[in-house]
């Protein structure tokens, strides 16, 4: 038997589309849950940051990514002080598409 190698966990039991998007969002809620750590957050109080429920927040942080859309989770980031950009390029240009968060700087 071969061994197999796949993108994401995502990918061994969900087709490409979906695998991706549950990878995306898995990546995004890592990223979420740490700044919230950073921050030194509670779970009531990142929920005010994030202006959402605390019960949300913990689902967020426990990994309940069904949960959430991409849309929400960047809205969550807007909150935290973060900008989202993404970057696609034609096809035809080679160019790989990029999704890059930067931090907002405080002026």
């Amino acid at each position: 038997m071969a061994i197999q190698f796949f993108d994401s966990p995502f990918h061994v039991t969900h087709d490409d589309e979906v695998a991706s998007k549950m990878a995306l969002k898995m990546e995004l809620s890592i990223f979420i849950t740490h700044c919230i750590k950073k921050l030194g957050l509670k779970q009531s109080e990142a929920a005010t940051v994030l202006n959402v429920t605390q019960s949300r927040v913990s689902e967020l942080t426990t990994g309940k990514i069904e949960k959430f859309t991409i849309d929400a989770m960047m809205d969550m980031l807007d909150r935290l002080g973060f900008r989202t950009t993404f970057t696609l390029s034609p096809n035809d240009t080679g160019a790989l598409p990029q999704i890059v968060i930067s931090q907002v700087r405080a002026g």
